[in-house]
């Protein structure tokens, strides 16, 4: 049976390109949080993917990305199974299918909620996210601004971005949050894309993000060589 009032599902919205899933890296690295990948899930409730691990994953694969001149944003999109795509693309399909999709999740995700994890789900629309919500009320929200500007100026991984999409916090977000009886003051988190300029103020800023939500095992140094490995491949 499906956990829906489970409080540690960190839903994070964004624009492609905007980074979204970097900050969902980072915050996977705590753990208290699996990485959104079902293979490396997996591996971390048997014990086998301490941080030390997870980070070096992460900057072999950017290396690799980088090398070979594609993002694939380190393979960390296999989580919620085979029809996650219905969730970032089509987000009709998704208001009209959610409980559909939620129950044909992949068993990794109920084994993440029965040992207590955080999980991640990427999504990139107000209606998507709304449809979400409608079953996971407990849920954190990050939500972007500036996204736009900063995947204009990233090189790698440009291609992926859909410049007439505008996410940026709005009163129709918030009035339709309303509307289901959630307090957007306590369930949205803002995220600016400005901080990423700065490595200081993103490790800053994320180190705030642990202490909201609870994740523990913080590690400024770690944090700091993946933002280095990120930026510098993304040559922003």
């Amino acid at each position: 049976m499906i956990k829906f009032n489970y409080d540690k599902l960190i839903i994070i919205k964004y624009l492609s390109g905007g980074g979204g899933r970097f900050l969902c890296a980072c915050l996977g690295l705590s753990d208290d949080a699996v990485f959104k990948q079902k293979d490396l899930a997996q591996m971390q409730l048997d014990g086998k993917l301490p941080i030390e691990k997870k980070l070096k994953y992460l900057l072999l694969s950017t290396k690799q990305q980088s090398e070979r001149q594609i993002w694939d944003d380190w393979g960390l999109y296999a989580f919620w199974g085979p029809k996650e795509d219905a969730l970032t693309r089509d987000a009709d399909y998704l208001a009209e299918n959610t409980i559909n999709i939620i129950e044909g999740m992949d068993p990794i995700v109920h084994k993440c909620i029965t040992n207590n994890k955080f999980i991640f789900c990427t999504l990139h629309g107000n209606k998507n996210l709304i449809a979400i919500l409608n079953y996971w009320k407990n849920s954190k929200v990050i939500i972007f601004k500036n996204e736009q500007k900063f995947a204009s100026k990233r090189i790698l991984g440009k291609k992926n971005i859909i410049p007439h999409y505008n996410f940026e916090i709005d009163l129709r977000l918030k009035v339709e949050l309303a509307a289901m009886k959630l307090d957007s003051n306590k369930l949205l988190y803002e995220w600016d894309c400005d901080w990423y300029y700065s490595r200081d103020r993103t490790v800053s800023e994320i180190q705030k993000l642990y202490d909201s939500f609870g994740l523990s095992g913080f590690n400024s140094e770690v944090i700091s060589k993946f933002y280095e490995a990120w930026i510098n491949a993304i040559k922003l």
